[in-house]
């Protein structure tokens, strides 16, 4: 039953991708939501040991996410964003999942060496994309903006490096993925429009849900 639930999911979110992929919002408005519908599904249905509450909670706060972010303006001006309800909505959705994934992979089960590599991805990455994330970020809403930004950095680092710390190499990738995803959007906005941006942040948040959730399956 998990299994056919885990291949929804995967043919809705081809679906999804090509729906981005051509601009058609109509139909990106059923197949997103729909994709995490059936993640959730497929988790309830699976063996996740103790972690299951808790990868629940993640999914949900995801599906409420995608929700929320598909009726925020995305062309709002950052000076007002502190607005847009549904924008503060998905963030903070998207924020308290991480929170939730964490806890998922500290009651999994952690090991030293899998931390140290997942630090040292993070470490990188940050190097390499933050400093210019965040300057992009209070040029256009201020320092309470790049605060946000750095919260939410800080809280997405922790899930990366625990979910490698798990050393389950699904979940690891599945991390990965994620903060992948999560950097594209984030230099694509703040930084510069990058070719395909919002196909590649799509496709590598879903393989990143799925992964996760497929890497702690008993």
């Amino acid at each position: 039953m998990t299994a056919a639930f885990l291949v929804a999911a995967g043919l809705v979110a081809l679906v999804d991708w090509f729906a981005v992929s051509r601009r058609w919002r109509g139909l990106e408005y059923a197949a997103k939501p729909l994709v995490l519908a059936l993640l959730i599904v497929a988790a309830a249905s699976a063996d996740l040991g103790e972690v299951k509450p808790w990868v629940l909670a993640a999914l949900v706060l995801g599906l409420l996410g995608d929700v929320a972010l598909l009726f925020s303006d995305e062309h709002r001006p950052v000076e007002v964003v502190e607005a847009d309800v549904p924008f503060l909505i998905g963030l903070g959705s998207f924020l308290l999942g991480h929170v939730a994934y964490v806890i998922a992979f500290v009651r999994y089960g952690l090991h030293p060496i899998q931390l140290l590599a997942g630090a040292l991805v993070v470490i990188g990455a940050a190097v390499l994309a933050l400093p210019r994330i965040l300057r992009g970020a209070r040029e256009e809403g201020g320092v309470s903006l790049a605060l946000a930004v750095s919260a939410y950095a800080t809280v997405l680092s922790a899930m990366v490096i625990l979910g490698f710390g798990t050393a389950a190499v699904v979940t690891a990738t599945g991390a990965l993925l994620f903060l992948a995803s999560d950097l594209t959007l984030a230099w694509g906005r703040f930084v510069q429009p990058l070719l395909r941006g919002p196909v590649i942040v799509v496709v590598t948040y879903h393989l990143a849900q799925g992964l996760i959730l497929i890497g702690l399956i008993r």
